[in-house]
């Protein structure tokens, strides 16, 4: 008998990602996780890795915990389809993921779903149509 599907936990807002590059080099911007799991995570991005390609990811999770970092693999890209289609990204599977951050993932995915104004970042839009 197969084990049951992981807890899936979508994100509002969505979660930052980052790949590391190592070597002292900053991390450069992945995409947003849409939604998460304590198995891996869909990153919504129009620069979507082939699959196969590992990277290591750090995830953000909030402002008051330490970054999770790991090794994932991609394991399936959709393209861009359209406003109406679902978002273009990646799927990627977490490899060798610490106890401790899987924990922290299990938990978030099993918690229910609280948005928290802290954790949150406004988005201002300055620029303004006029009519006409």
């Amino acid at each position: 008998m197969a084990p049951p599907p992981a807890k899936r936990r979508k994100l509002l807002p969505p979660l930052r990602i980052e790949c590391a590059r190592g070597a002292g080099r900053r991390n450069h911007f992945l995409g947003y996780a849409a939604n998460v799991s304590e198995t891996g995570v869909f990153v919504q991005s129009l620069a979507a890795r082939p699959p196969g390609t590992r990277l290591r990811l750090v995830m953000h999770l909030t402002r008051a915990e330490e970054p999770i970092s790991t090794e994932a693999e991609v394991r399936w890209v959709r393209g861009y389809g359209g406003k109406r289609a679902p978002s273009a990204g990646m799927g990627l599977r977490f490899l060798g993921m610490r106890p401790s951050d899987r924990s922290i993932l299990q938990a978030m995915c099993s918690a229910p779903t609280v948005r928290s104004s802290a954790d949150i970042q406004p988005l201002v839009r300055s620029d303004r149509r006029s009519g006409g």
